[in-house]
C-alpha cells in the first residue's frame, strides 16, 4: 500500500526487526570501512612510498566526497526501488573496496577511495529514510537508533579489529575481505528486507523544496555547527590525552572507554527520540559543552578520561537525535533529508579537522577544547532559537 506521496505505508511491513538488523550490518561495514585506513596510515604509506600525511587522503577524500554529493544523490535517486537501490550501493561498497586492496599505485588506491565516498553518500542518504518505512511513525527514532547502532560498534570495535586484522594479515588483505563481506550483504539484502518501492514520478520531493521546509535549515546548521565543534576536538584526541598525561599504551584503552560511553549515549538516545526530542537534544549538547570546558582545564589523567568519557556519551546520541529530527521534518522525502544530514555531518567533520588543524597551530592542544565548546555553545543557540519544528517537546 503506498500513500499520496508515494511510499509504502509503514506499519504494513512484515518483520521489520529482521530489516532494521540487516541495515544495522549494513551500517557496521560502511563506517568500519570508512575509517579503516586511520589505523593503517602507516603501512598503506610503506606499500606506496608515500608520507603518512599523504596517505591521510584517502580519508579526507572521502568524506568530502559524502559531503559535496549525499544530499544530491538521495534526490536523484528517490524514484528508484529502494532494495535494488541499496544493494547497488552494497555492491558499489565491495567493488570500491576490492579495487582498493588490488590497487598498484597511490593515484589508484585514492581513486577508488573517492568513488567508495560517493557510494558512503548514497547509502546513508537511503538507510535512515529505509528504516523508517519499516517502522509506524511514532517509532522513526528507534528505527533511526537500530541504524546508528551499527556505525557505534563499528567505532569500538570494528575499526579495531580491522586495524589488527591489517597489522596481522596486510592491509589489502584486509580490505579484500572487507569487499567480500559486502559482497554477502548484498545478497542477504536482496532476500531480507522488503521491497518498498521509491516515490510516484508526481509525489517526487525537489531538494530545493526540501531544503525550504519549516525546521529543515535548523536541523541542518545545528549538524554542521555541532559536529564542527565536536570535530575540532575529537580528530585531535590523541594528542590531548599524551599531553594530560595518559601513556602512549594507554590511549587505546581510553578510547574504548570512549567508545562504551558512545553506545550508552546511543542507547539512551533510543529510549528518549520520540518521547522528548527537544529536552533530548538540549541535554547532550549541554553535556558535550561540559565535558569540553573539562577538557579544557584538564591538568592530568583522571579529568582528561572523565572529560572524553562524557564527550562520547554525548556524541553516541547525536546522529539519532539529528537525523530523527530531519526524518521528522521532512515526512514525505526521507533521503533527501537523510542525504542532507548525511552531507551536514561530514561538512562538519572535515572542517572540524581543519579548524583543530589551524587552532593547534595557534594556541597548542589545550585551545582544541576551548573552540569546540565555543562551537557546541553556538549549536545549543541554534536549537533553543530556532524552528521548534525541528526539535518539538513531543512529536505531534
Amino acid at each position: 500500500m503506498t500513500t499520496a506521496t508515494g511510499l509504502t505505508t509503514p506499519g504494513h511491513v512484515r518483520r521489520p526487526r529482521v530489516g532494521l538488523l540487516t541495515l544495522t550490518a549494513a551500517a557496521f561495514l560502511s563506517v568500519t570501512t570508512e575509517m579503516l585506513p586511520t589505523g593503517l596510515l602507516p603501512a598503506i604509506g610503506e606499500s606506496f612510498d608515500v608520507p603518512v600525511s599523504r596517505v591521510g587522503l584517502l580519508v579526507t577524500a572521502y568524506a568530502l566526497m559524502v559531503a559535496v554529493f549525499a544530499a544530491s544523490i538521495g534526490a536523484a535517486t528517490v524514484r528508484i526501488p529502494r532494495r535494488r537501490l541499496l544493494t547497488l550501493a552494497l555492491v558499489g561498497y565491495a567493488i570500491t573496496n576490492g579495487a582498493t586492496a588490488i590497487a598498484g599505485s597511490f593515484g589508484v588506491a585514492l581513486a577508488a577511495r573517492v568513488a567508495g565516498g560517493i557510494v558512503h553518500g548514497l547509502f546513508w542518504a537511503i538507510a535512515a529514510g529505509y528504516a523508517a518505512r519499516l517502522v509506524p511513525p511514532d517509532r522513526i527514532g528507534r528505527a533511526a537508533t537500530f541504524v546508528f547502532a551499527g556505525g557505534t560498534v563499528a567505532f569500538v570495535a570494528g575499526v579495531p579489529a580491522g586495524t589488527s586484522l591489517g597489522e596481522l594479515v596486510g592491509w589489502r588483505t584486509t580490505f579484500g575481505l572487507f569487499a567480500g563481506l559486502f559482497a554477502l550483504l548484498a545478497v542477504a539484502v536482496r532476500w531480507l528486507l522488503p521491497a518498498l518501492p521509491g516515490a510516484e514520478a508526481g509525489s517526487v520531493v525537489r531538494l530545493r523544496t526540501v531544503l525550504r521546509l519549516p525546521g529543515i535549515a535548523t536541523v541542518v546548521a545545528t549538524t554542521v555547527v555541532i559536529n564542527l565543534g565536536f570535530y575540532t576536538f575529537y580528530t585531535y584526541v590523541a594528542p590531548f590525552l599524551r599531553q594530560a598525561g595518559v601513556s602512549e599504551t594507554a590511549i587505546g584503552p581510553a578510547l574504548l572507554v570512549y567508545g562504551v560511553a558512545n553506545g550508552v549515549g546511543l542507547f539512551l538516545a533510543g529510549v528518549i527520540v520520540d518521547r522528548r526530542p527537544r529536552s533530548g537534544i538540549v541535554t547532550s549538547v549541554s553535556l558535550l559543552i561540559a565535558a569540553l570546558v573539562l577538557a579544557s582545564v584538564a591538568g592530568s589523567s583522571v579529568p582528561a578520561l572523565l572529560a572524553l568519557a562524557v564527550c562520547g556519551l554525548a556524541g553516541g546520541t547525536m546522529p539519532v537525535f539529528l537525523q530523527a529530527a530531519a526524518l521528522r521534518v521532512a515526512p514525505a522525502a526521507p533521503d533527501a533529508a537523510s542525504g542532507l544530514t548525511a552531507a551536514a555531518f561530514n561538512v562538519g567533520i572535515g572542517g572540524g579537522a581543519l579548524l583543530g588543524s589551524a587552532t593547534i597551530g595557534v594556541g597548542g592542544v589545550p585551545g582544541l577544547a576551548v573552540v569546540g565548546a565555543l562551537l557546541a555553545a553556538a549549536a545549543l543557540a541554534v536549537v533553543v532559537f530556532g524552528s521548534r519544528l525541528a526539535f518539538p517537546p513531543r512529536p505531534a
